[in-house]
């Protein structure tokens, strides 16, 4: 039987009558699940999870930097713990997994009910209501919803009300990308091949340049990313770059006005 996320995560939402997701405790919600959630000191991942006899441990980085990020891999491996519960396993959950190109089903799973519980999307829905696209816009939403900045990228692709494109890049090789369904422009095959030359990503990877928040949205033109059409003019569009030092890693959101 094929879960649903979304309806899993607004039913533990109903049935606890939250109102306020954003002040949500992740971790209360997996204790109250007989889940135990421990920082520590882990090694190329941000998060862990043990699943046995109906008890599970969680182990979450304790280098990550952001709480709204440590969040999101809480709400992941809760996921796990309610969804995949049923059965002895382990998750090892790090960029991979938790930003979305790693294309398990389980993984999958966990990201939409992550996503559910702490963007309603009837909620995020409203909050882009006639909101201008920026990256302003995403940083304020993360504020809103106390999530990380990755999340809502995705998550606006999937319900915001403006077209967007997030290119992630790793060691300055693309690894995923993901556009808005309204957003018509041609993607090339570009997954393990280098950044664009002329991106925002190739300026943090070969100069390590990250811009200032007011300087955050650089023009590049549309060449950069997609492929033109015969008929296509090589017209101005933006990219707003969300690094990840620890993984090397860029999230390149493209958009234009």
């Amino acid at each position: 039987m094929k879960l649903n996320p979304a309806f899993i995560a607004n039913k533990l939402i109903n049935n606890l009558g939250i109102e306020d997701t954003s002040s949500i405790n992740i971790a209360d919600l997996i204790t109250l699940h007989d889940g135990i959630v421990k920082e520590v000191d882990l090694v190329n991942c941000d998060g862990r999870l043990v699943m046995k006899n109906g008890r599970s441990i969680v182990s979450v980085d304790s280098k990550i930097e952001y709480p709204q990020r440590k969040r999101y891999v809480l709400a992941h491996e809760l996921g796990h713990i309610i969804m995949h519960g049923d059965k002895e396993a382990s998750f090892t959950d790090d960029d991979t997994t938790l930003d979305g190109y790693k294309k398990g089903p389980q993984e999958k799973e966990a990201n939409d009910f992550a996503a559910a519980l702490l963007m309603p999307e009837e909620l995020f829905r409203a909050s882009c209501f006639k909101q201008k696209f920026s990256p302003d816009l995403i940083r304020n939403l993360a504020e809103k919803f106390n999530t990380s900045l990755t999340s809502i990228v995705y998550r606006f692709i999937d319900l915001g009300n403006h077209p967007i494109a997030a290119f992630y890049s790793k060691g300055s090789k693309i690894q995923y990308w993901k556009k808005s369904t309204d957003m018509r422009y041609w993607v090339p095959d570009k997954n393990k091949l280098d950044v664009p030359s002329d991106s925002v990503a190739n300026e943090y990877y070969v100069y390590n340049r990250i811009y200032p928040r007011g300087d955050s949205a650089q023009e590049i033109v549309k060449s950069t990313w997609f492929d033109l059409g015969k008929y296509d003019e090589d017209s101005p569009m933006y990219e707003f770059c969300v690094v990840t030092p620890r993984y090397d890693s860029v999230l390149s959101v493209i958009w234009e006005k």
